[in-house]
C-alpha cells in the first residue's frame, strides 16, 4: 500500500532565525540517508533555498490572479456584484458603473458568478512565479512574488496544489517533503504549518527570539500541531544555558540547538550545505555535530509518531 510522505515544516516567527538555513539542511541529511526528498520554498518574498544549494532558477510558470472586468455594454448598474464583494473591492454609485478596486480584491470570483446580465469578464494579471529544479539528488519547488504584488498566500496556494497533484498521483514519489516557510504569523505561513506533519520553529537566544516563538507557537498549537523547537546560534554572548532553561520553564521542547560556527558561514558563501556528504566541511565542526544530533533526534521524534499511529506495531 502506497504511504503519503512526511511532511515536516520549519517556520519562525521573525526573519533572520535560520530557517532557511534549518530547512536545506535538513533536507540534506535526509537526502543522504537514501530517502526521496522534496524542498519547497514557501518564504516567497525572499526565496533563496536554491541559493543555499547552488542551484538556480528553472522551469518558471507564472501564477495569474483573477481580476474582474466590466463590460459596460451589458452591465444595468445594478450594483448586485458591489453589495456581495465582502472585501469592498467594487465601488458602486447609483446609476454608474460598478469601479474595480484591484489593491483589495481577493480574487474569489463572486461577483463574476453571480452577475446577472454576465457583464463581468473573468480577467487576470500575473502576481509571481513557480519554479521546480532538481539539485544534487533534491527536488525543489519555489514560489516567488512579483515586486509590487501583494498577494503572497496565492504563490503558496499554489505551490501546495503541486504538492496535492504529485501526492494524489504519484504517492511514492517522495518520502519527505520540507516545507521553508516565510516568517511571521501571517495566511502563507498558515497554509504551510496546515499541510505539516511536524512543525520546527527556528529561534535564537534572545528577548525577540523568545516573544516571536511563543507567538508562532501560539498558531501552531491553534492549528493543533505537534511541534518542537530548534534553538539557532545558540552561543550567542553566552545566553544558551539560560535560554534553554527559560524555555524548558514554559514547557516548549527543543529538538536542538545549533552554536554559532564558521563552517555554516562558509557553507553560505560557497553555496554548499554544511550536512552535504560530499562537502569538505569539518565532520567534527560544532555545527556538523549539532546538525547530526538534532536529526537523530528528529528520527526518533518521526518513528514515535509512527508508532502512535499504528499502536506501536
Amino acid at each position: 500500500m502506497s504511504q503519503r510522505p512526511k511532511v515536516i515544516c520549519v517556520t519562525g516567527g521573525k526573519g533572520g532565525t535560520g530557517k532557511t538555513l534549518v530547512a536545506v539542511n535538513l533536507a540534506i541529511m535526509f537526502k543522504n540517508d537514501g530517502y526521496k526528498v522534496l524542498l519547497i520554498d514557501g518564504d516567497v518574498e525572499n526565496p533563496n533555498t536554491y541559493l543555499l544549494l547552488g542551484g538556480s532558477l528553472e522551469n518558471k510558470t507564472e501564477v495569474p490572479f483573477f481580476i474582474p472586468k466590466i463590460i459596460e455594454d451589458k452591465c444595468t448598474k445594478c450594483g448586485l456584484c458591489a453589495q456581495n464583494c465582502a472585501p469592498h473591492a467594487l465601488l458602486h454609485i447609483p446609476d454608474a458603473f460598478p469601479i474595480p478596486i484591484l489593491a483589495v480584491c481577493s480574487g474569489c470570483k463572486l461577483c463574476y458568478k453571480i452577475c446577472p446580465e454576465e457583464a463581468i469578464e473573468a480577467d487576470s494579471k500575473v502576481i509571481g512565479w513557480t519554479y521546480s529544479t532538481r539539485v544534487n539528488d533534491l527536488s525543489l519547488f519555489i514560489g516567488e512574488l512579483k515586486p509590487t504584488e501583494a498577494r503572497s498566500a496565492t504563490i503558496v496556494e499554489d505551490l501546495l496544489e503541486d504538492l496535492d497533484d504529485i501526492i494524489e498521483k504519484e504517492p511514492d514519489k517522495f518520502d519527505i517533503v520540507v516545507l521553508d516557510t516565510a516568517p511571521g504569523a501571517h495566511c502563507d505561513v498558515e497554509h504551510l504549518i496546515k499541510k505539516a506533519d511536524f512543525v520546527i520553529p527556528v529561534t535564537e537566544p534572545t528577548k525577540f527570539g523568545k516573544l516571536d516563538l511563543i507567538r508562532i507557537i501560539d498558531l501552531i498549537l491553534l492549528l493543533k500541531k505537534d511541534y518542537r523547537a530548534i534553538v539557532n546560534r545558540s552561543s550567542l554572548l553566552g545566553f544558551r544555558d539560560e535560554f534553554l532553561k527559560e524555555l524548558k520553564e514554559k514547557k516548549i521542547t527543543v529538538l536542538g540547538d545549533i552554536p554559532l560556527d564558521d563552517e555554516i558561514v562558509n557553507s553560505y558563501c560557497q553555496g554548499i550545505p554544511l550536512m552535504e556528504k560530499n562537502s569538505d566541511f569539518d565532520k567534527n565542526g560544532a555545527g556538523y555535530v549539532a546538525f547530526k544530533k538534532l536529526f537523530a533526534n528528529l528520527k526518533e521524534w518521526i518513528q514515535l509518531n509512527s508508532d502512535k499511529n499504528t499502536g506501536g506495531k
